[in-house]
């Protein structure tokens, strides 16, 4: 467009040809560099490059247009009608009044004009045509993008597991949890012998032996044995209140970040098979539902009618927010403030069911 604009801004040439009595048929076809020095010099500002800059306004050319003959009326509409099309990203019209080279300059230009401005097509479907500049994400969308993807179990354990990092805090050595159960990473119970065997824990970098194992597996069933003769009044057993990183002497045993996920989809794979086999339904509810009872059954172990009867009923009933509704019967006792109110919000999410 620059081209264009240099042609504007500067003195007619078709003026200057007339006061030399030059034939204007000859240069209406033509935009040839004019043979005589004194016509090369007056035209020396006449640079067909796109590095060249607007330094005149449009305006003030257009503003002495009474004052100008009818042929010079004709040249500017012919200019006008040009610089009208490119604005509205059309061709320049061919019925204009100005020479084939300026007409064809304007063509090239408005094309050059129209590939730049154009959205970008990102992606092969019409759902990622966006201007191809936008490419600040936007974090509310993926977001809601990602909710309402295809319901399958993969996608349940994509969602939950940056949560569950979250929430539980990973642990790379063995520890008791509080109902007596070897455990390690993200809450993977390793409490039977065949399971811990088959796990690939680490010595100082180093795949630890089958005895190496053994030895470490044994410490730990050594406490949980004398744990769960520990009971109260009522003949219950007493909970396990040693923190998790007080284990961390018992045993050199260790994970690497690998196993730690490894094991921890394992978990959310069998997690979400007993869902199904509770809730028939369950791959029909709402995603956040989903979530919150994934998280219910990963933290406490079961959702069953004995434990939790009130959700259950209120589930059944796809009562979210009346009396006895869902909201009201999500809150664990034995879970942080944070993690509760996770859970809230997530039903509090659901727009419809």
């Amino acid at each position: 467009m620059s081209n264009l604009i240099r042609y504007i801004i500067q003195e007619d040439p078709e003026k200057q040809m007339r006061k030399n009595d030059l034939d204007y048929t000859k240069y209406s076809t033509s935009w040839a560099p004019i043979q005589k020095q004194s016509q090369e010099d007056k035209y020396k500002g006449y640079k067909f490059s796109s590095k060249n800059l607007l330094e005149n306004s449009f305006n003030s050319l257009t503003s002495n247009k009474s004052s100008q003959n009818k042929d010079e009326g004709s040249f500017m509409s012919g200019i006008s009608n040009i610089f009208n099309n490119i604005k509205s990203d059309e061709k320049p019209s061919s019925n204009t009044s100005l020479p084939q080279s300026i007409a064809k300059t304007a063509t090239e230009e408005s094309s050059k004009i129209g590939t730049i401005l154009s959205p970008k097509s990102i992606g092969n479907d019409a759902a990622s045509y966006k201007v191809a500049q936008n490419n600040k994400p936007n974090i509310a969308n993926d977001v809601n993008i990602s909710s309402i993807k295809k319901n399958t179990d993969e996608e349940l354990i994509e969602r939950m597991t940056p949560v569950l990092y979250q929430m539980e805090e990973p642990k790379n050595h063995i520890y008791i949890d509080t109902t007596w159960n070897k455990t390690s990473g993200i809450g993977a119970n390793v409490n039977d012998w065949d399971t811990f065997k088959n796990i690939n824990w680490q010595i100082n970098g180093r795949a630890a032996t089958e005895e190496e194992k053994r030895a470490a597996f044994d410490i730990y069933q050594k406490d949980i044995d004398i744990g769960l003769k520990n009971k109260d009044a009522k003949g219950n057993v007493i909970k396990n209140n040693k923190k998790a990183d007080a284990y961390k002497s018992y045993s050199q045993l260790t994970l690497n970040d690998e196993e730690i996920n490894k094991l921890l989809k394992q978990h959310l794979q069998d997690d979400i098979k007993y869902l199904q086999k509770e809730f028939p339904d369950f791959a029909s509810y709402p995603l956040e539902l989903q979530n919150v009872l994934l998280d219910i059954k990963f933290n406490t172990g079961n959702v069953s009618q004995e434990n939790w009867p009130k959700l259950r009923k209120a589930i059944a009933e796809k009562n979210l927010f009346g009396d006895e509704g869902i909201i009201d019967n999500i809150h664990r006792k034995d879970v942080g403030e944070d993690r509760n109110l996770w859970t809230e919000q997530q039903i509090k999410n659901i727009k419809s069911w």
